[in-house]
């Protein structure tokens, strides 16, 4: 049987590089595993230090070769070089489950972005910054993140945003055997159209482009594009522009012209007059030093039951 030999020479690599766990990390089977699209996402102990990681097992094999089997060990070992605030660690390698690459990262108990800006109660724009600073961290690695979205911002204890599974699409198309080929409805919705036409490569454009996307879902609670359905639309409207300006009833009028010109700067059509993430990020920081919008002890009260006469308590209260 390949499968055994082709894993046992994978762990042996892992090993050389000294970013094998096998024998240090147990999954908690009792815990409720998440499943995303490329990957199974289960709890789990790194040992002897009892500390809580997160064990990301792919649902694709790796491809039989020996140039592939290096490809995916040393991005993982790059991986595990990488120390930021906006950044999840990752610790190593396991393939002693179910015969597959399961990647070690901290544990983020307090889940992603996405479903945290769903409280409007949590004000996204204090994200952003953190969002932007932790793909600039990525570039000046010579990295790219390739699939940014809220739902691959995770949440920390503290209320900082850090950023998870980058690099991975990249490493999935580059050395695993079942592909993903052309983008797929919904990833396509933060993909720049450049990818649109050229099967999703990844690009530091491309990345800011989906900082805008990301910037946008997080104002609105909803993923961009969110009423178009299928590809077939989807590739249709990003080729058209990107989405137009949300509402003030709607981003609870937190999307002011300043972060919406962030948004367009990040959105601009011809890929090589898109600004790199460092000119975003002082255009994110002047925003940031603005006092952001406060809602009155009153308003605050009708988040806890109904968000549509919150919006519209803001969108009475602004007009002149």
């Amino acid at each position: 049987m390949e499968t055994l030999p082709h894993f046992q020479r994978l762990a042996q690599r892992a090993l050389d590089h000294s970013i094998n766990l096998n024998d240090r990390v147990d999954r908690d089977e009792s815990f409720r595993s998440l499943h995303g699209g490329h990957a199974i996402v289960y709890k789990g102990t790194i040992n002897p230090e009892g500390t809580q990681v997160a064990v990301k097992s792919l649902r694709l094999s790796p491809s039989a070769n020996s140039a592939a089997t290096n490809h995916i060990v040393e991005e993982i070992r790059r991986w595990t070089t990488l120390q930021h605030n906006n950044v999840v660690s990752v610790f190593g390698v396991v393939t002693k489950f179910e015969f597959t690459v399961s990647i070690i990262s901290e544990w983020i108990p307090k889940g992603n972005a996405y479903d945290y800006v769903q409280d409007v109660n949590n004000d996204p724009r204090p994200l952003l910054l953190g969002i932007a600073r932790g793909l600039h961290y990525l570039h000046s690695h010579g990295l790219l993140h390739g699939n940014l979205r809220a739902h691959n911002v995770l949440i920390s204890t503290d209320g900082q945003p850090l950023l998870v599974d980058y690099g991975l699409s990249a490493l999935i198309d580059s050395s695993f055997s079942m592909r993903a080929g052309a983008p797929i409805y919904p990833t396509i919705k933060w993909m720049a159209p450049e990818q649109v036409d050229n099967y999703g490569k990844v690009t530091t454009q491309a990345d800011v482009w989906a900082f805008g996307m990301t910037a946008v879902e997080l104002f609105i609670r909803e993923p961009p594009y969110h009423d178009i359905r299928g590809t077939r639309g989807a590739k249709r409207y990003i080729s058209q522009g990107p989405p137009n300006r949300p509402t003030d009833e709607i981003t609870c009028g937190r999307m002011t012209d300043e972060w919406w010109g962030i948004c367009c700067l990040c959105w601009k059509p011809d890929e090589p007059s898109r600004p790199p993430i460092s000119d975003i990020i002082e255009k994110v920081e002047v925003s940031s030093k603005t006092k952001f919008f406060r809602m009155p002890v009153y308003a605050t009260l009708f988040t806890m039951y109904s968000l549509p006469l919150l919006c519209l308590l803001i969108h009475v209260t602004s007009t002149p």
